[in-house]
């Protein structure tokens, strides 16, 4: 079972400093943010980037292209032929982001095609915010296509995490291991009217839901990764290593189910 981070947790910085600090804190792995290597760009080796991410001790293993959501037809299928393309080129056989439910079709034959898997991310002011609607939007897509779990978005909204790993079940093919602040119905409501889409990060600890949600996943058997994904930008050192103890914790959970060794940090976490 394996823990890695978003590079989307450390948005900040450049590339190459991002892995450094990633490996820094005491990561191996990671999902690579489209931010900091866009498939949209011209000149961009996925080569390199996987080689620098290899130099500084980071093995990619999923490519996280944000949202797509909103757009035409024509130019998500263009820009999912594109990302997966980039994927294949980085050693990478996961992709994540965030559909409209009428994309995820689009999704799916572009994933057969090209030899990828894609995995829906939910997104809390998005059509695919709760586990119903990840669930229809996945009705009928093949095995290239599952999801993709935010635990933070989930929790934004006031879903029970662990209901949610017990209904999309062996669906889920990725995690993001994200802790966010819940807020009143009104409150959440009044964001929304206003397009205030950031939500207010905090650490994982007592209260989080995260090992019921464990629990639920390995009782589906889930073997995929753990993807720390920090809404916060300040004190990143200690965030992130709250984090990764964290989330080194909740795969000693997983791997009892899936038959797999916990890592030998997580026994001491």
């Amino acid at each position: 079972m394996e823990v890695g981070c978003n590079t989307y947790s450390v948005r900040g910085l450049p590339r190459c400093d991002a892995f450094a600090l990633l490996h820094q804190i005491g990561f191996t792995a990671a999902e690579l943010w489209a931010g900091h290597a866009n498939y949209l760009s011209i000149g961009i080796s996925a080569r390199q980037v996987a080689a620098e991410a290899s130099r500084n001790g980071i093995a990619l293993r999923v490519y996280c292209i944000g949202g797509l959501f909103g757009l035409r037809p024509r130019v998500v299928e263009d820009r999912l032929a594109r990302a997966f393309d980039f994927a294949r080129t980085l050693d990478v056989g996961l992709v994540t982001g965030v559909l409209d439910r009428a994309a995820v079709r689009i999704a799916d034959s572009r994933a057969q095609r090209q030899g990828v898997r894609f995995a829906l991310e939910n997104h809390w002011y998005t059509e695919v915010a709760r586990p119903r609607d990840v669930l229809a939007a996945l009705d009928d897509c093949s095995p290239a296509v599952g999801a993709a779990i935010d635990t933070g978005h989930f929790a934004f909204l006031g879903c029970d995490l662990a209901a949610a790993a017990r209904l999309l079940g062996p669906r889920v093919l990725h995690v993001h291991l994200k802790v966010v602040r819940r807020p009143p119905v009104a409150a959440r409501l009044l964001r929304q009217l206003r397009k205030r889409h950031q939500m207010e990060p905090a650490l994982p600890g007592p209260g989080d839901e995260l090992d019921a949600f464990a629990s639920a996943l390995r009782a589906a058997g889930y073997a995929g990764m753990l993807a720390v994904e920090h809404e916060g930008g300040d004190d990143l050192s200690d965030a992130l290593t709250r984090y990764r103890r964290r989330a080194e914790t909740l795969a000693t959970i997983l791997a009892s189910r899936v038959g797999l060794p916990p890592a030998p940090e997580a026994l001491g976490a």
